[in-house]
């Protein structure tokens, strides 16, 4: 089976190392799979090796879907915009995965099979679609991210942040707010943060003094590569210390699982995605969300102060999340997916949940622009006298958006792909 991963931008962030994880489970199943990005970004220079990784735009997409035969596009649920659903009218099922966000596009009209990384996100996914969600947790490479037993105490315990403080639901803040009792009680602060104290206090006027208070107690912040991410997470835990979360929700949170494979024990908040990976049960603690920063602060004291109990802990989470979260079984499972959503006819746009006959306001907001984006995508390829992708486009522009066709310079446009096409085929 032949496999393309699809992301807008190629970011280091979760979707995207997710990718990064499902290409190699994939592989190792024996299956050839490829990466697609729209956007450069920071992930290239981390991105493996021997990884087929494309750019381009949409037409682009199409053109390698047609070309190379793909049988499966895998996109994010939040790259909507892009028109991606037209990638079905070249022969290749379009699966999608939602990360986290909740998009009320994805039905049978316009995709195959629809995925979600947690259960919290099936269920509130399946308000919004005909088909039936399914669930495959996340999984990350559990032979690269592992416990070193061996490893030896670096100093006074660490305790770490990691994510995007920009990310406002990430709630830096609250990390703020424990910290000066943290390094009261004589531990390290580490925040494996890209975008640094300056950046965050402007992108986040709200957590500027949160920043500037980190800045000034983090003995480290900064990005960390990916490939020494398992380092990262060893010297913690080495250290007697942990890794701290305080987002609000997650789809199901990567860096959890990394830090949890590698012997870190987690502390979070007994929130959404989170409390689908971090239990107390394998070596987990949850705090309630709502708990104020001082008993916050203590309950973060009293888990590394238990240097017995935090060597247990880290045990348990790593057989946790190696026998849970693996890449391996979340390829098995969407390879599953891949191989059962069915070859049907694509859905007609009159009958969609946000059809202009039913929900013109919602039509408009959620279907017109990648309507648009889909047109604009055909004219590009017809331009280049690629004729049969340029009808797909335009196919495809009509079911997301058939009121574009009301224009008659739009409907002309249509018809001359289908015309030449036939012209073509002959």
């Amino acid at each position: 089976m032949r496999v393309l991963l699809v992301s807008h931008l190629c970011a280091i962030g979760g979707a995207e190392t997710f990718m990064v994880a499902l290409r190699s489970g994939l592989q190792a199943e024996g299956h050839q799979c490829e990466l697609m990005f729209f956007r450069h970004g920071p992930l290239e220079r981390h991105l493996p090796a021997d990884a087929v990784v494309h750019f381009g735009d949409v037409a682009d997409c199409l053109r390698l879907v047609a070309r190379r035969g793909f049988d499966v596009v895998h996109a994010r649920s939040s790259d909507w915009p892009m028109g991606l659903a037209a990638v079905r009218r070249v022969g290749a099922k379009l699966i999608v995965t939602s990360h986290g966000m909740i998009e009320s596009a994805w039905t049978s009209a316009t995709c195959d099979a629809f995925v979600a990384c947690s259960r919290w996100l099936a269920d509130e996914q399946q308000r919004l679609t005909d088909l039936p969600m399914r669930v495959v947790l996340n999984g990350i490479d559990t032979h690269r991210f592992t416990p070193d037993a061996a490893a030896l105490p670096t100093g006074p315990p660490i305790v770490a942040w990691v994510g995007r403080a920009i990310e406002r639901r990430k709630r830096i803040d609250r990390f703020a707010a424990i910290a000066p009792a943290l390094i009261e009680a004589g531990m390290r602060l580490w925040l494996a943060e890209p975008w640094g104290p300056e950046k965050v206090a402007v992108k986040v006027p709200d957590a500027a003094d949160a920043a500037l208070t980190l800045k000034r107690l983090a003995e480290f912040w900064g990005p960390v590569g990916l490939e020494s991410m398992p380092d990262l997470y060893r010297t913690i835990a080495a250290s007697g210390g942990c890794v701290v979360s305080t987002a609000d929700w997650e789809g199901l949170p990567l860096v959890v699982l990394e830090a949890q494979a590698c012997g870190c024990p987690v502390v979070a908040p007994d929130a959404r995605g989170t409390n689908e990976c971090v239990t107390p049960d394998h070596g987990g603690v949850l705090y309630a969300a709502d708990l104020p920063s001082d008993d916050l602060a203590r309950l973060v004291i009293d888990t590394v102060a238990d240097t017995t109990g935090l060597r247990a802990r880290g045990r348990q989470c790593a057989d946790y999340v190696r026998e849970q979260f693996s890449a391996a079984r979340m390829a098995r499972e969407y390879l599953r997916i891949y191989q059962q959503a069915p070859d049907r006819p694509v859905g007609r746009a009159w009958t969609h949940r946000l059809s202009p006959r039913r929900k013109w306001r919602e039509y408009l907001e959620h279907r017109w622009p990648e309507g648009e984006r889909q047109y604009e995508v055909s004219c590009a390829l017809a331009k280049d006298g690629e004729w049969d992708l340029a009808n797909a486009a335009a196919r495809g522009s009509l079911m997301t958006s058939p009121t574009l066709y009301l224009r008659l310079g739009r409907l002309a446009h249509l018809a001359k792909t289908h015309l030449w096409t036939r012209r073509v085929e002959r």
